[in-house]
């Protein structure tokens, strides 16, 4: 019974981060960076987090995001 249930804790930690590096393949869209630039501190920690995290690794959406914050 333990076996089984630390086997079962154990798929649902991979399962989740899996889930937030598929996340991370994502282009964001124009009105996801817009939202962060105008509405920040009303995001959920979460959101925050997917797109500064996927900032730091995709050269296209980091400059599209330059672009719009500097705008």
């Amino acid at each position: 019974m333990l076996i089984e249930l630390l086997l079962v804790i154990a798929i649902y930690g991979v399962y989740k981060i899996a889930r937030e590096i598929m996340g991370n393949n994502k282009h964001l869209s124009d009105a996801e960076i817009k939202e962060y630039k105008y509405k920040r501190r009303s995001l959920s920690e979460s959101a925050q987090r997917r797109i500064t995290n996927h900032i730091g690794t995709c050269d296209e959406c980091r400059e599209r995001f330059t672009s719009i914050m500097n705008s």
